[in-house]
Parts: structure tokens; sequence; C-alpha cells
């Protein structure tokens, strides 16, 4: 499953890991961890231990409690009267709840009040809440306490922040990876071309230092390998002119030998090397750079073939779709794809049938034969060059095992597919061809 994630994927899950893993510290932590009492509990709490407090000290001792009780965020004061524009907040209600329910549990009857203190028609500080609390002695104490009980940055909980900023940051982080792999990506999709067609594709030199080392590399690479290509191609065409000079003079002596078997089998000796060498030659031509594409009718080809093999017709069957089925890669290697096949069928079998369709956006060409078939332990070499399996397909028949291994270079070069299966009845073959259609999304 990991294998088919790619690295930008990975990355991504690597971040979403351990943002996962931090929560998920911070929550344990929390939940094993010492349990505080919310901020509204803490904060009655604390007021009813200083009001106990202020009551069982003597009044010359209450500067000392004033001064322990005082803390950043709550201040304590003891007042006669009042807080001059003092209101009552109903926003508070719950609080002041809290904290009656709490002074009464010391003392019944003891009023406590929950507002903010105002000047004119503005408050002082809305961020600051007054408790007023009856003491014994007839005084009051005020108690103001903000309700920034954490440290806020733009009045937002600064853990709030981190998680928010973390979260942000760890975005633009997958971001940028997937920016700086992009060439990466891209680079990986034009090696993956290159096991299926000769001419170099460049690959524009993008990203980090070591990449584009990598991409100069792998474009001057593509170079070698198409002149490699052209050199053999050059090889095998100037071999293959040599013997065929030589042949066609060997075949002149045999012609003018008296007649006889000996003659005939030479004679058919001479023409299969002959196709042989121009099988070889073809099969040469085909890995190197190929003619110009173009736009071909799948229909109109497959019924120029089946005449041209075929004559008669008696032989071939034709189910061609009623929908033009157009295809793009030279024209004579189209034809060649076809007239393998198709030769293949009626070499093996007395009889072929030929259907196209259009599957997915593909334009599908399947050629059956009522032949003897391929064993299953025969399939994955079948397009191997010069393999014949055997006993059925053999050079008895006048194949060479280059056919098959000419059309699928063909099909590799301009994005197709060959499938190769047996048929359902226990015989014959099943050759499906699909290539990409013209006018299709995939």
């Amino acid at each position: 499953m990991l294998r088919k994630i790619g690295i930008v994927a990975r990355i991504a899950l690597i971040v979403t890991a351990a943002l996962f893993v931090s929560q998920l510290v911070v929550v344990i932590s929390y939940l094993h961890g010492e349990r505080s009492p919310p901020p509204p509990f803490a904060i009655a709490k604390r007021i009813v231990a200083v009001v106990r407090l202020l009551d069982e000290t003597e009044i010359r001792n209450r500067e000392d409690v004033l001064a322990v009780s005082s803390v950043s965020g709550f201040q304590v004061s003891v007042i006669s009267a009042m807080p001059e524009g003092f209101e009552d907040d109903f926003s508070l209600r719950r609080m002041g709840v809290l904290t009656q329910k709490m002074i009464d549990d010391l003392e019944p009857g003891r009023s406590v009040r929950v507002g903010v203190v105002s000047s004119g028609e503005h408050r002082r500080n809305s961020s600051l809440m007054t408790f007023v609390v009856g003491l014994k002695s007839g005084e009051m104490a005020r108690f103001s306490v903000s309700d920034e009980t954490t440290l806020r940055v733009w009045n937002l909980p600064v853990g709030f922040l981190a998680g928010f900023f973390g979260i942000v940051v760890a975005i633009i982080a997958v971001l940028a990876v997937a920016r700086e792999t992009r060439p990466l990506a891209q680079l990986a999709r034009t090696v993956d071309e290159l096991g299926n067609r000769i001419e170099p594709v460049q690959v524009k030199e993008r990203g980090a230092r070591e990449l584009r080392t990598l991409i100069r590399a792998i474009n001057a690479m593509q170079g070698r390998i198409l002149g490699l290509v052209n050199n053999r191609t050059l090889f095998l065409g100037a071999i293959s002119h040599d013997l065929k000079t030589y042949l066609t003079r060997f075949r002149l002596r045999l012609e003018m030998m008296p007649a006889g078997t000996h003659r005939d089998k030479a004679i058919l000796d001479v023409e299969t090397m002959e196709q042989l060498l121009n099988d070889v030659l073809l099969f040469a031509n085909e890995s190197s750079a190929g003619a110009e594409a173009e736009t071909v009718e799948l229909n109109a080809a497959v019924g120029t073939s089946a005449t041209e093999v075929a004559p008669a017709g008696d032989s071939v069957h034709l189910a061609l779709s009623a929908d033009p089925l157009n295809v793009r890669l030279p024209r004579k290697a189209l034809r060649r794809v076809i007239d393998n096949l198709l030769s293949n069928a009626l070499r093996y079998g007395t009889h072929a049938r030929i259907r196209t369709e259009r599957r997915d956006g593909m334009a599908c060409l399947i050629v059956e034969d009522d032949g003897p078939g391929i064993e299953e332990k025969d399939m994955p070499f079948v397009f191997e060059p010069f393999f014949r399996a055997e006993p059925s397909r053999n050079r008895s028949h006048g194949g060479t095992g280059l056919g098959l291994a000419i059309v699928r270079q063909i099909l590799d070069a301009h994005g197709g597919t060959i499938t190769l299966e047996n048929g359902t009845a226990g015989s014959g073959l099943v050759a499906t061809v699909c290539l990409p259609a013209e006018g299709s999304e995939r």
C-alpha cells in the first residue's frame, strides 16, 4: 500500500502524524496529570479563602494579608462603601452565583456582587471583574480579577495560536515540498517513457542543484541511447545489404543448377534467410526514431489489410465498429500491426475474426483465430525476439519469431497495449490491441 503513495503524500502523512502525536501527548498528559479546578471555581475558592483570612485577622495585620493575597491579575483591597461607578454585570451571573454559594457555606447572609467599575460613560477596563463581598467587621472586600487568565496575543490564547500556526506552517511546508519535488515527479514520468520510446524527451532543468545535475545527466543519456540505437540500425542495415547481395548471387547459381529435390530445398532455405534478414532489419528500424505520426481511421485500415492478406474473404470475418475510431501513429506502422496479427491468425488457424470497438477512450482491435493457441508457460515469452512456441508455432509455419516483438515495439512507442489470451473454448488465440483514440477524454 505504501509503495503506491507518492513522496508529497508521504511527507504530508509524516507532518500530519507528527501533529497528531504532539496533540495526543498533550491530551494524555492532561488526563494523567494533576487536575486543576476550572477557572470560575478556582477564582471563587480563592475569594472565599481571602475573605475567611480577613475575618480571622486583626485589623493591624490586614496589610500583610492584602499584600500576600494580591498577585498579578488578582488584587484585593478593603473598602468601607461600594466603589464609585460600580455596575452589576449579568454576563458574570454564573461567577456571582458560584461565589455566593461558597460564601453562604462559610457564613450565610453575606452579600456578593459581581460587576465592573465604570467612570462616566466609559468603562475603565472591560477585562477586569470586580467582586464586592461583605466582611464580619461591616466593611467590604473588593477583588479586582482579570479574566485574562492566560497569556494572550491578539486576544487569543498562546496555546491556540501555537497550534494554529503549527498547522499553517505544516501546510506551507508540504506545499513547498510539493513544489520542490514537482521536477522529480516529471523526471520519473520521463524515465518511465524511455522504456516505451526512443525519441529523447528533454526534461527542463529545475529544482535543487543535485536534481538539476540528475536531469542534465538523464537528458545526455537519452542522446547517447538514441545514438547507440541508430548505430545498431545502420550496422544491421549494412550487414543485411551485404548478405542480400551474396544471397542473390547464391540464388542465381541455384537457379542454374539442374532441377531436383536438393535444388528446391536450397532455394527454400535462401528464401527463408531473406525473410529473416528482412524481419531483423524491420525490427531494428522500428526500435529507432520512427516516422511522424498521423491520424489514421482504424476501421478503414483493418478493411484494407484484410482484403490484401485474404483476398478471397471467406477466411476472415469482420465486425467493425459503427463509429469511426481515429488513432494517431504512422500509417505504415498500424498496417504492420494489423498485417502481423492477421497473418499469424491465418498461419496457425483456418479462420480469423476481427472486431473493433471503443473501450474507455481507447480504440481496440480484437483478432481471434481457431488455431491451437499458446501454452500458458509460453505466454510470458511470446513477445521476446526470435521466440517461437513449440510445437505448434515454429519455423515450419514460416515464422521468424519477430512478428509479435515488432507489434509490441510499435504499440509501446505510441502509447498502445497488446494482450494475448487463449480462447474460452480451449482452442484459438485472442489478441487485443488498444490505442488512444482521438476525441476521447482519458
